[in-house]
């Protein structure tokens, strides 16, 4: 299962962290500095202010921003191209991005080749080229 990969946003989503201005925190905010600008992060977590959700797109805390109601028409969008990729390559992709946030290139490259290895030499990497060959969709089975 891929948690926390994309995110899709009403156009009148209003995000809001106003820990400091209550006087309490959990602290794992805090990892929102890898996720998004380090300038935007601090700004989300010290000030306690509301970010659109188009300000939101635009810095990276969102991948869409679509009319109020959509959200789960364009989610499910993306859950439809996600069911027809190779589960092994979507899976690897996800572990490596979570893994290598704090990482440089090659560490993660070096940490990362015995996962990339296994999915070269798969199943499915085996029928994505047999497809791509045969000009036809594949059939990945996450094997």
């Amino acid at each position: 299962m891929i948690r926390g990969s994309l995110v899709v946003a009403a156009d009148n989503t209003v995000f809001k962290y106003p820990e400091a201005q209550l006087g309490f925190t959990g602290g794992l905010i805090a990892s929102a500095v890898v996720r998004i600008p380090h300038k935007i992060a601090m700004e989300f977590m010290l000030l306690g202010q509301d970010i659109s959700a188009e300000r939101a797109y635009e810095v990276g805390m969102v991948d869409k921003v679509v009319p109020k109601g959509l959200e789960l028409e364009v989610a499910g969008g993306y859950a439809d191209i996600l069911a027809r990729s190779a589960p092994l390559v979507v899976e690897t992709l996800k572990e490596f991005s979570l893994a290598t946030l704090n990482q440089s290139p090659a560490e993660a490259g070096a940490i990362a080749r015995d996962d990339l290895l296994r999915v070269r030499f798969s199943e499915d990497g085996a029928e994505g080229g047999l497809a791509f060959r045969e000009k036809r969709d594949p059939a990945f089975t996450g094997r």
